[in-house]
């Protein structure tokens, strides 16, 4: 049998109550719905990454924004780093907090049998789920030069924090994926049918 349509954000409100129905929701990097956030030049759209929440919506997802680490940690005035210039304990400790109410919210989710995907930033030290960002040399003001030689692959300390967190409360680990328009090869179609085939189960 065909798998059922994905249940709208307005069939569910007709429902004898919302527990009942089972929903898609996505939990985003809190940039990819507010460009605001990011560090000085960073942002690529004005307000949300509306590649992202054009697809979302298309499909029928929920979203569910993730508090910004960085933003929270060092404030609006700021440049972008790297892991080694963020991964500290002072941090991580941030990150770990932050990391327990997503969790909790994630947990709250799988139980009544949603279906729950991480949405991250690929290259970003804290947000990247394959692609992060690392210099063990880099000090002040980073460059960004063609090729970017500082991306590598692995999570930034946000995504590792909350799947540990995840892990701890026996709560199975969401698919995830990352947007990748901070990444020099960015492919706007390539990026599209990534985050098509995460949601489709891919």
């Amino acid at each position: 049998m065909p798998d059922a349509p994905p249940v709208t954000i307005a069939e569910r409100g007709t429902r004898a109550s919302i527990l009942e129905s089972v929903a898609r929701v996505a939990f985003v990097a809190h940039c990819l719905l507010n460009q605001n956030a990011k560090v000085d030049g960073g942002a690529r759209c004005p307000g949300v990454y509306s590649p992202l929440v054009d697809v979302l919506r298309e499909r029928g997802w929920e979203l569910q924004q993730m508090p910004c680490p960085e933003l929270a940690f060092t404030g609006l005035n700021r440049f972008w780093a790297v892991r080694e210039q963020l991964d500290t304990l002072a941090f991580r400790r941030h990150c770990a907090r932050i990391a327990q109410a997503v969790a909790a919210a994630i947990e709250a989710h799988v139980a009544r049998g949603d279906d729950v995907v991480i949405v991250g930033l690929e290259g970003s030290p804290s947000m990247g789920v394959r692609v992060t960002s690392s210099d063990p040399a880099r000090g002040g003001r980073p460059e960004w030069p063609d090729g970017a030689p500082e991306l590598t692959a692995g999570r930034g300390i946000m995504v590792e924090e909350l799947l540990s967190e995840l892990e701890r409360r026996g709560v199975p680990k969401p698919r995830a994926g990352g947007i990748t328009h901070v990444l020099p090869d960015h492919d706007p179609a390539a990026e599209r049918a990534q985050l098509v085939a995460l949601l489709d189960g891919g």
